[in-house]
């Protein structure tokens, strides 16, 4: 009985802490419905990235990428992105698909995103999902940009060609060492 007093006494009290817990619950809900992006899975990421054409990028600071970060992500933090879109539309990717540690600055990083009028993905649960899922994580030092990815292209297209990196092999001259 004295807990229904209290009840009745304080309903302004409860109804504020009932309200404040269901936005802690929704809010997420709230927020993907009126975001650019689109929500994807870690299953959804990796099948955007196998696809082609989809940039994925990252949008924490330059030491958090280096801890670790998705194969192929270009890192630009938040802070920077809107000066560096301009590097993105020259891309003109089919795709983005944006990461952050847990994927509430990526959610962010949508809303300046929006302005290349490309579809836009946003990996729900950041990079934590995606190690939570077993999935690879790379680790450098140096920042995935546009000349590592000319190189990377380089090597496929040499790799394709049949072309080999550095000095030919004696085997392939047709001379062996006895």
């Amino acid at each position: 009985m004295e807990f229904l007093d209290f009840l009745i006494k304080n309903w302004m009290l409860v109804i504020v802490f009932v309200g404040s817990g269901a936005l802690l619950f929704l809010w997420p809900q709230i927020q993907n419905r009126f975001s650019p992006a689109a929500g994807v899975s870690t299953l959804e990421a990796t099948k955007l990235i196998n696809a082609g054409g989809t940039i994925v990028l990252d949008v924490r600071d330059a030491p958090a990428y280096a801890e670790g970060h998705l194969g192929r992500a270009i890192n630009i933090p938040l802070a920077e992105l809107r000066g560096k879109l301009h590097e993105l539309r020259k891309k003109s990717p089919k795709n983005i698909l944006v990461y952050c540690d847990r994927g509430q600055k990526s959610l962010s990083s949508a809303k300046i995103l929006a302005e290349l009028n490309t579809p836009i993905h946003n990996l729900q649960g950041g990079l934590m999902a995606w190690k939570e899922a077993g999935l690879p994580v790379e680790k450098n030092a140096e920042k995935n940009t546009e000349k590592n990815e000319e190189r990377a292209a380089e090597k496929t297209a040499a790799k394709k060609a049949g072309k080999t990196q550095g000095k030919p092999s004696e085997k392939a001259n047709g001379k062996s060492k006895k």
